[in-house]
């Protein structure tokens, strides 16, 4: 089977019209099923890429075109309006996620509905947080909270309106840099190193609709494997003698309860069909890196534990090797693109007065995007001298993920120890920090806090597909922020319908609902009741994953052979490796197996097998997801 990204053709100036009103009117259905599934039915399709609800919505719109095809003999979209709704609604998820505005919304008024005297809220920073971002009316918040009302009164609608509207245009600001710093990176990254964006060729494979792909027995044979498997398990929630396939993570921790293997915490095996079709596509030394580096960080607590070490607090300072792994890896990248950086930045000095070419858009839109960010950060009282480090430190973490998946195409990143305001708390301690700049971290967390549905990585991959299915990517940029704007009106409305109508605090939802903004406020109380000095053991650990990190980088330059890949290193202690450590093994056992028994061909003709499993396994998995939300039920969800 020939893979469709690696003969891109000359490209064509196409705008999918058609493509980008399909996706502006999908956004609410799909608005509505993420809340279903993530804040009703604590089950989150957005916590591993490719997002599992967008994959079915798109292998819907391919069988109506085929359909079309055999009725009206062309088709009603063309493979570039079904990669535009892919992305748009890729973009949308990541907006309404778990890690991103479902967060905004749940920290909204949590400050002043749950100030007490105990907590001593309303002296420690109610004055500080800024009204024009906040919901502080009583009426509405208990509306919100207590539920059994409507969202559609004046008394309970006019406080969001205005919190709401600036925080989309923030947001808004947030993703338009995003793209400008895609467009700068993209002819480095698609075009000259041509990095082969693995995440991309199932719904490439999806969206061509060619019979190499759904003609294959292989791929057949794959999809009813998985598809069996989840149709299996979905009837067990009916019939509970079936017996269930165990594919989900379990625990295995019971397994490490006597001393002193109890020393390196809990551990899980899984074997999610999905991500292991998916993985298949990983290259096999960061397979092997993956499980390898996930039991040495277990080794880790474990020798902690053997010399004492185990009292020292947060040992081993995962997050902080983390960082310091990151660090190296991103310097390593701009290393490698430093002679592309250095023409993006000659050619904006050289055409002064000349017609903008794209790059230089792109580097004056990103710079205009960044001046707006610390204009609004200043307005809220951070310190001018932290918001370019704040900020400069999130694109860099947003750069890497998009890197990560782009040339790796690994497919669960949470980094939550990477945060710009942790690193810099370890850096110089919350005493460095004045209390509205701490406010300010705080407010900022719904963007910072978990990176597993990052939304910049979307984007690039949509410059990548544009190119690969021959087409410019001038339409991109307007289907992106179309779908921010929609995604941003549509989320806020879908959530606050289903607080005003069933209450936040009714327990009818998931435990975050409440728990994003008790994390928050807590933390923010902690900052300011219990100021820290510059965690001196932290960055000794930061040095220490920058040091090893280059290390391995430095043996994989010199040494082909080297199988240790320093991105395993640095997500050792990451949520996706403590879930998903298990399906990466399987996924490197079968593929190490193939290539070594098989060779270079019998890979390339196991791949279409592969990427059935992944699509069988979303397909029957989104089909129960419905169903449960039909009978008001959680039946059997894909992940987690």
């Amino acid at each position: 089977m020939k893979t469709p990204f690696l003969q891109p053709k000359k490209e064509t100036l196409v705008s999918p019209y058609k493509g980008i009103a399909l996706g502006i009117c999908l956004i609410p259905l799909n608005t509505y099923w993420i809340a279903q599934l993530e804040v009703v039915r604590y089950t989150h399709p957005t916590l591993v890429v490719p997002f599992f609800n967008v994959i079915f919505i798109l292998l819907l719109f391919t069988i109506c075109n085929q359909v079309a095809v055999k009725i009206w003999r062309h088709p009603l979209l063309s493979q570039l309006d079904l990669i535009t709704i892919y992305l748009m609604l890729s973009v949308s998820s990541a907006i309404a996620s778990i890690d991103f505005l479902q967060v905004l919304v749940s920290n909204t008024g949590h400050a002043f509905h749950f100030a007490t005297p105990e907590n001593e809220w309303k002296t420690l920073f109610i004055d500080n947080l800024p009204p024009w971002l906040i919901v502080e009316d009583s009426t509405a918040l208990e509306g919100y909270y207590k539920g059994r009302t409507t969202l559609y009164t004046l008394r309970h609608l006019k406080p969001w309106i205005v919190p709401i509207a600036i925080w989309i245009g923030f947001i808004l600001v947030l993703f338009l840099t995003m793209l400008c710093l895609c467009r700068i990176v993209r002819w480095q990254w698609i075009e000259k190193e041509k990095l082969t964006y693995p995440i991309i060729h199932l719904p490439l494979e999806i969206s061509s609709g060619k019979p190499a792909f759904f003609g294959n027995k292989l791929m057949w044979a794959g999809l009813l494997f998985a598809a069996l498997i989840s149709l299996n398990n979905g009837l067990h929630f009916f019939f509970s003698s079936l017996p269930e396939f165990p594919v989900k993570r379990r625990s295995i921790s019971h397994l490490f309860n006597e001393g002193p293997w109890n020393l390196m915490g809990g551990a899980r095996l899984s074997f999610y069909p999905f991500v292991i079709g998916v993985s298949f596509l990983i290259p096999l030394d960061l397979l092997c890196s993956c499980w390898a580096f996930y039991w040495l960080h277990k080794a880790q607590r474990l020798l902690g534990g053997f010399v004492g070490w185990q009292g020292l607090n947060k040992f081993p300072y995962q997050n902080e090797q983390a960082f310091g792994a990151v660090v190296s890896l991103i310097l390593f990248v701009l290393w490698m693109g430093r002679g592309h950086l250095k023409s993006v930045v000659s050619t904006v000095w050289r055409q002064k007065g000349s017609t903008p070419s794209s790059d230089r858009l792109a580097v004056f839109g990103a710079v205009a995007g960044f001046l707006i960010l610390l204009l609004i950060s200043t307005r809220l009282g951070m310190s001018v001298t932290v918001v370019p480090i704040f900020f400069g430190l999130y694109f860099l973490i947003s750069i890497f993920i998009s890197r990560m998946r782009a040339e790796l195409g690994l497919c669960v990143h949470g980094l939550s120890g990477l945060e710009p305001r942790r690193v810099m708390i370890t850096w110089m301690g919350s005493k460095a920090f004045n209390k509205e700049t701490l406010v300010t971290f705080a407010l900022y967390g719904f963007f910072n806090r978990v990176y597993r549905s990052h939304p910049m990585p979307h984007l690039l991959e949509g410059f990548k597909m544009s190119t690969m299915i021959s087409s410019s990517a001038q339409w991109l940029s307007s289907a992106v922020l179309l779908s921010v704007v929609t995604s941003g009106v549509v989320v806020f409305w879908v959530y606050l319908d289903l607080y005003y109508r069933f209450g936040a605090s009714s327990g009818y939802f998931g435990p975050w609902t409440l728990g994003f903004g008790r994390e928050t406020f807590t933390r923010l109380q902690n900052w300011l009741h219990f100021p820290t000095e510059t965690d001196q053991a932290g960055l000794l650990f930061m040095g220490i994953g920058l040091l090893t990190a280059s290390t391995l980088t430095f043996l994989r330059t010199r040494f082909l052979w080297f199988p240790l890949h320093p991105l395993g290193y640095a997500m050792a202690g990451d949520w996706g490796m403590s879930n998903l450590w298990s399906c990466f093994f399987t996924s490197f056992l079968l593929k190490w197996a193939i290539f070594k028994f098989g060779g270079l061909k019998s890979y390339r003709n196991a791949v279409p097998f592969f990427l059935g499993m992944a699509l069988g396994d979303l397909t029957v998995g989104s089909l129960w997801s419905l169903i449960g939300i039909f009978m008001d039920e959680t039946i059997y969800q894909p992940f987690p």
